[in-house]
């Protein structure tokens, strides 16, 4: 038993260490220069080597790698280049959202799968059987880009239940306990902000 955890231990860091890999890639052989991007359009060369300087863009892929490899595992994941904030603090600011939304998904589709998979089973062939696996494979092969927009204009404009743009109705004023919506609307009995909707 203790093989297999720390065969698996190793082979989680081996994966780790490809994604990393990867990740720094894609950032770095993406086109255009970095140190333009966060100059600007108009700025001199000397002004864009101290900028690759700062951020050792001008050292050796491998080097660059090692420096951000090293300040990644301290928690410092850089500042943002639309809004100059760090990076973490976004993605914390950022994380009770992802949260509530991953976590509403999975108990939806859990409930949603688990009744229609026992249904299925029970009445095999039926009607309801093949309604379901048709269901199941369009939304399988759906790309997810145009599910959620066809979601948003049902929900959104047909319906009129959730909101289109944000996470509130405009009009709706939320006392922050813990910056989970749900939660905090929960504790201050605010159902309007629960609900997300102004008008409901």
């Amino acid at each position: 038993m203790k093989k297999y955890i720390l065969r698996r231990a190793l082979e989680l860091l081996v994966v780790l260490f490809i994604i990393s890999i990867i990740a720094f890639l894609l950032i770095r052989l993406a086109p255009g220069d970095p140190a333009q991007i966060l100059a600007g359009e108009h700025v001199t060369q000397k002004i864009l080597e101290e900028i690759r300087e700062r951020y050792g863009l001008n050292k050796p892929l491998i080097v660059q790698y090692l420096i951000w490899m090293e300040k990644v595992l301290k928690g410092d994941f850089g500042r943002s280049i639309r809004t100059n904030e760090k990076v973490l603090t976004e993605l914390l600011y950022r994380f009770p959202n992802t949260f509530e939304l991953s976590l509403c998904a999975i108990v939806i589709a859990s409930l949603v799968g688990i009744f229609a998979g026992i249904i299925s089973s029970v009445k095999r062939g039926s009607f309801f059987d093949y309604l379901t696996m048709t269901i199941a494979l369009f939304g399988v092969s759906m790309p997810v880009f145009w599910l959620g927009i066809m979601l948003m204009l049902i929900f959104g404009v047909w319906l009129n239940i959730l909101p289109i743009s944000g996470r509130l109705d405009v009009g709706i004023n939320l006392t922050r306990v813990t910056n989970f919506i749900l939660l905090d609307s929960l504790l201050t009995f605010n159902f309007r902000a629960f609900m997300m909707r102004s008008n409901i």
